[in-house]
């Protein structure tokens, strides 16, 4: 088992900006993959009985990471389109690991091989926001949100972190958001301490998401603070380069877990022609944080948020009409998303 953090080298173009990095992550195995497997995440979650609903189709998400696998079979076929905004000489593609572990975990193909996403049928826009070294210049990371605002994505996923927040980072998260597109981050593995939720995370206007085990118990290294729900981060079975599999920890990949939910959410609204309650962003946040299962202290905690991740609920919700979450101390999700909301004028019709 060895853990991972960015050995940091802050690009000279860049110095005066601030940069981003991946959460200390925990790489617990790597494996070349025999025959397929479904995560126990994704059992835990039950997710596999929701395929027969929807298994995410005509839904882009983008994931901002560490860039891409060329090749990979599981991630292959899933990929629409790829951009490094990092000037690495190894371009797009992902030297790190850690961007394809987590575009696995929400897409990677059914097809008898290594694993099986959660939302299998979505399309990826993976834009290589961090270097080869695992960091980021916010201004890289900036860039990719817009591009993958610009090119119709539906949800932004982003596993990467720094202590402080960045106005050229929010400014385009605010654009994002303002664009419809739902915005869900790590919220850190810097726990068990209060108050060590990272950022982009820490905004008011994203999803933020800690994580658990297999006993559905917070994980000790799970940053607190701003924590909207929690899903599964410990050994989690998904790609990794140039063929294979591996087994990781941390919230990195507690994320793209919650990012897969909202796919089948979106493509189940998607699938009915827009015939659902669910038809805004605020709508969708609203349902996925009513129906997570309460845990730890009751009510909103800042350890598991309002609760973990449950898609069955979530997908059920979208029939039904949404209601107010429970009063919590502080911000409710409702308030949460209110400064943004008035500009969310997308709906998942595809309009711009």
């Amino acid at each position: 088992m060895r853990s991972k953090k960015a050995n940091v080298t802050v690009p000279a173009t860049t110095v005066c900006e601030p940069y981003y990095t991946l959460p200390a992550y925990t790489v617990n195995s790597v494996q070349l993959s025999a025959g397929q497997r479904i995560d126990w995440g994704l059992s835990l979650l039950g997710v596999p009985e929701l395929w027969k609903i929807t298994r995410g189709e005509g839904v882009s998400v983008a994931v901002l990471d560490s860039g891409a696998t060329p090749g990979h079979p599981d991630l292959e076929p899933a990929i629409a389109l790829v951009q490094d905004f990092t000037g690495s000489a190894s371009g797009y593609s992902d030297q790190n690991g850690h961007s394809t572990h987590c575009c696995g975990i929400i897409a990677a193909r059914d097809n008898e091989g290594g694993v099986v996403g959660i939302a299998n049928q979505c399309s990826l826009l993976v834009g290589k926001v961090l270097g080869d070294d695992g960091s980021g210049a916010s201004s890289w990371i900036a860039k990719g949100i817009r591009w993958a605002v610009d090119n119709k994505a539906d949800i932004i996923s982003m596993s990467l972190g720094s202590p402080y927040p960045d106005p050229q980072m929010k400014a385009a998260i605010d654009y994002a958001v303002g664009k419809g597109v739902i915005v869900v981050c790590a919220a850190g593995n810097e726990g068990p301490g209060d108050n060590t939720t990272g950022f982009p995370g820490g905004f008011d206007n994203v999803i933020s998401v800690g994580a658990i085990d297999q006993s559905k118990r917070i994980a000790m290294f799970s940053s607190r603070g701003k924590v909207d729900i929690a899903a599964p981060g410990i050994n989690i079975l998904s790609d990794w380069p140039p063929r294979s599999v591996a087994s990781l920890s941390g919230t990195s990949m507690a994320c793209p877990h919650v990012v897969g939910v909202i796919a089948l959410m979106i493509a189940k609204h998607k699938k009915f022609g827009g015939a659902t309650p669910v038809r805004t962003p605020q709508q969708v946040i609203e349902h996925l944080l009513k129906t997570a299962v309460d845990a730890g202290t009751p009510g909103k905690d800042p350890a598991y948020g309002w609760g973990i991740v449950d898609p069955a609920k979530a997908l059920e919700a979208t029939s039904l009409p949404p209601d107010p979450l429970p009063p919590a101390a502080g911000p409710t999700a409702a308030q949460v998303i209110a400064a943004s909301s008035a500009a969310i004028t997308r709906v998942f019709s595809g309009q711009p």
